[in-house]
């Protein structure tokens, strides 16, 4: 076929070639990361990000569970807040070490630092979802803000995973939970 330009004509669709020449290429190289320099010290290996994922993707999807249920909002938040509270506040001393260590992690590792962001994010939009539910059917207090309240609950169940840490136990969660619920309930 020739075009009026007097040029051969590209096939009318190209597709099937951009298939073929996909199914032939080489897989993608797993992302490099840069040699370290000779004269700095070589740190200690650090957990992979998949090691975080698979221990912190459970408890996203638990939250994530709960948020959607069809339950009242108020039990939804409370179960919410005990399983969050839960995994970090009385978790196993390993998955406790594992996240502060991928936090030290995340700050030169931009990688980590987004499966940690992504992790922290999913779980304060699960319970947020739950806060907007609440505040919509008159469950929790006019005028409160889902956003604000349902990062109160990530930083104090973050507090617990630390206090696990370096307190030497784990905290428990039923009182904290009963405060948090307050927040919602009573705005106390």
């Amino acid at each position: 076929m020739r075009a009026r330009s007097g040029r051969t004509a590209a096939p009318r669709s190209s597709a099937p070639v951009r298939a073929a020449a996909a199914a032939l290429a080489p897989p993608p190289a797993p992302p490099s990361t840069p040699a370290p320099a000779s004269a700095a010290p070589i740190p200690p290996p650090l957990p992979a990000p998949t090691q975080v994922e698979a221990r912190g993707r459970p408890v996203v999807t638990a939250l994530a569970r709960i948020a959607r249920s069809s339950d009242p909002p108020r039990g939804r938040l409370e179960r919410a807040v005990r399983q969050l509270l839960g995994a970090y506040g009385e978790s196993d001393p390993e998955f406790s070490a594992l996240l502060l260590t991928g936090w030290a992690q995340a700050r030169r590792d931009k990688q980590f630092r987004l499966t940690l962001a992504w992790q922290r994010e999913q779980i304060r939009l699960s319970l947020e979802e739950i806060l907007i539910d609440g505040v919509k059917t008159g469950a929790f207090r006019a005028g409160l803000d889902p956003g604000a309240i349902a990062a109160v609950i990530v930083g104090t169940a973050e507090g617990c995973l630390l206090q696990a840490v370096t307190e030497g136990g784990s905290v428990p969660a039923d009182r904290l939970a009963a405060t948090l619920l307050g927040l919602a309930v009573s705005g106390a």
